[in-house]
């Protein structure tokens, strides 16, 4: 039989001392441990910010892996039919096309994900989840966690590189030896141009459109001029110098020497490397500065992070609140009769769509402005990069009764339909997940006589109405160029809103499906293969039937015939076909959003 010992028997020794055992001491294991952490505070946040990343790897490995195949699909061979053998590529050493713009592709690729892991995380770890601030509250200084962080997102950058590569190398694209070192570069390059985002995105305390406007006004510009479909000399002086001082464009030559040996001296070679070694210091010594003063120990001197900035706003609100009371007649402040609806149908719409409309119109006073013209602005820079960049090296488009028109009039209907889907899908994926998950707005509002339906109808429409906006401003400007008649314009203008409330009712509805914002790279995933297939920069005509077929079943391409249709005046019976297909988009989207509303709110 075992023997068994009395607790006294047990706890009885000098060993059970910690006077006598220094090393039993609990607190002695807690410095030892803090110590320890102190160390590798870096691997840790690293580790943490990776572990995390894990919850979307299907979304990483996939997009790095179907991100190369689409640009080779669509603009290597697509574009690279209409450009054919232009003496230009090969003055720089390229053997085709789709070689020559590889190393680009992948460059910019890099650097969107860049802009995507240097935006919306860091304001997440700030600001809606404040992890920073618990990685903050342990032995872990504000650089270390700073730095965690850059070491995950270049793991990705490293990852999405070489998994590009590897896939030029299938297609024959990837060029010699070296061509693998153009993981370097694009990390390099992603670094050079992510590092001053993600100080400006840490120096933020609230996220009002920021990143949507850094994607437009940053990313988009650089992805556009900095030499990745054509060479930077196509473009006028003044827009060179976009790419002169843009780090994609060097990072761009840099991976063009890598993979196929473009000629350039040892000074652009040194120029190139120092002005993306500059951008990535100077951008990384922006980050350690900002994350000390918000997470350092000034931060942190008897007071809440972020506690001034929410009294000014309480003041403010209080002030607003006092003149709205002044204003009353002789102090009566009766509540408005509420009248709630009664008969089938009552809880699903209230007939108050207008205050969910005007609450958005609010919403977005600050910043309305900028917004707007971010979101016109994006299909003219498309329309100026490819309508100069790429037009030099296409002698012109056949038209389908024979004739030729200019590479520019070509793409210009299907630019205002590409416009007219991405300004409904960010409105009803990015702005409606926000509402949904992060301020739980939509709670709020079904707490209220509001129904589903009122607030799947008004949150669409003003995505309809930010929509009518951009299509305004980029008639205006095809119209002064002479690309479209004045007659053309205005029915182009009602079809643009007509693509926009489709591509808005569904994108509301999967969005209220999805639990993390990682999930809309997924969606994302989605969208880049119908911008880049549906007949937006080149006919389809150049694929085989079989893929024509794929691609005319994408709703995007019903939206660039019926814009093209339109813009020529050419009606038929196809017309109807894509008129009928959105009707469809509108009434399965707007049943599923407000279905969906119903169920996450309503018992």
């Amino acid at each position: 039989m075992t023997e068994r010992r009395s607790p006294q028997a047990v706890d009885t020794g000098p060993a059970a001392d910690p006077a006598a055992d220094p090393a039993a001491d609990p607190a002695a294991d807690k410095d030892r441990l803090a110590r320890r952490v102190g160390r590798r505070g870096v691997l840790y946040q690293a580790e943490h910010t990776l572990r995390g990343m894990r919850a979307y790897a299907g979304v990483i490995i996939t997009s790095s892996i179907g991100e190369p195949l689409l640009y080779i699909l669509a603009m290597g061979l697509g574009l690279g039919v209409l450009i054919g053998d232009s003496p230009e590529i090969a003055a720089y050493g390229a053997d085709s096309y789709l070689m020559y713009i590889g190393p680009a592709v992948l460059a910019s690729t890099v650097a969107i994900t860049a802009g995507i892991e240097f935006t919306f995380p860091v304001m997440e770890k700030f600001k809606w989840r404040r992890i920073y601030y618990g990685a903050q509250a342990t032995p872990l200084t504000p650089a270390q966690i700073a730095t965690g962080h850059i070491v995950a997102a270049s793991c990705r950058f490293v990852l999405h590189a070489a998994l590009f590569v590897g896939v030029l190398a299938l297609f024959g694209a990837a060029g010699g030896a070296w061509a693998i070192l153009q993981v370097v570069t694009a990390t390099l390059g992603a670094l050079a141009i992510g590092l001053p985002i993600m100080a400006y995105m840490a120096s933020l305390r609230e996220e009002r459109g920021h990143a949507a406007l850094i994607q437009r006004f940053v990313i988009m510009p650089l992805f556009l001029f900095s030499g990745t479909f054509y060479p930077l000399s196509n473009l006028p002086g003044p827009l060179q110098i976009v790419g002169w001082i843009s780090p994609l464009w060097h990072a761009n030559e840099l991976g063009r020497v890598l993979a196929f040996g473009q000629p350039t001296s040892p000074a652009m070679l040194a120029v190139h490397t120092g002005v993306l070694v500059l951008f990535a210091v100077g951008g990384w010594v922006a980050v350690m500065w900002v994350f000390e003063r918000r997470l350092g120990p000034s931060e942190w001197q008897g007071r809440t992070p972020g506690e001034r900035s929410r009294l000014r706003r309480e003041a403010r609100i209080e002030a607003r609140d006092r003149a709205s009371d002044s204003e009353g007649v002789d102090g009566d402040h009766r509540v408005p009769e509420v009248r709630p609806r009664t008969g089938i149908g009552a809880n699903w719409y209230s007939g108050n769509i207008r205050a969910v409309f005007s609450r958005g119109l609010v919403a977005i006073r600050n910043n309305r402005g900028v917004i707007f013209v971010s979101g016109f602005l994006e299909p003219v820079l498309f329309l100026t990069s490819f309508g100069l960049g790429v037009s030099p090296m296409i002698s012109g488009v056949e038209t389908a009764d024979g004739g030729r028109m200019s590479y520019a009039a070509f793409i210009a209907p299907a630019l205002l339909a590409v416009s007219a889907m991405n300004g409904a899908i960010f409105d009803s994926t990015w702005n409606v997940f926000f509402k949904l998950k992060i301020t739980k707005l939509y709670r709020s509002m079904m707490a209220t006589s509001l129904g589903p339906l009122d607030v799947a109808v008004g949150e669409i429409l003003l995505a309809l109405f930010r929509g009518a906006i951009y299509a305004v401003g980029f008639l205006t400007v095809l119209v002064a160029a002479g690309l479209v008649s004045p007659a053309s314009a205005a029915l182009m203008l009602v079809a643009a809103l007509f693509i926009a409330l489709g591509f808005a009712s569904c994108g509301m509805a999967v969005t209220s499906y999805m639990t993390r914002f990682q999930q809309m790279d997924w969606l994302m995933m989605f969208l880049a293969p119908m911008m880049l297939f549906s007949a937006t920069f080149f006919p389809i005509s150049v694929y085989p039937e079989s893929v024509q077929l794929f691609i005319q079943a994408m709703p995007l391409w019903h939206g660039v015939e019926l814009m093209r249709d339109i813009a020529a005046w050419d009606f038929g019976a196809m017309t109807l076909v894509h008129i009928g297909y959105y009707l469809v988009m509108i009434t399965v989207g707007m049943t599923a959003a407000t279905m969906r509303m119903k169920a996450l709110f309503l018992r």
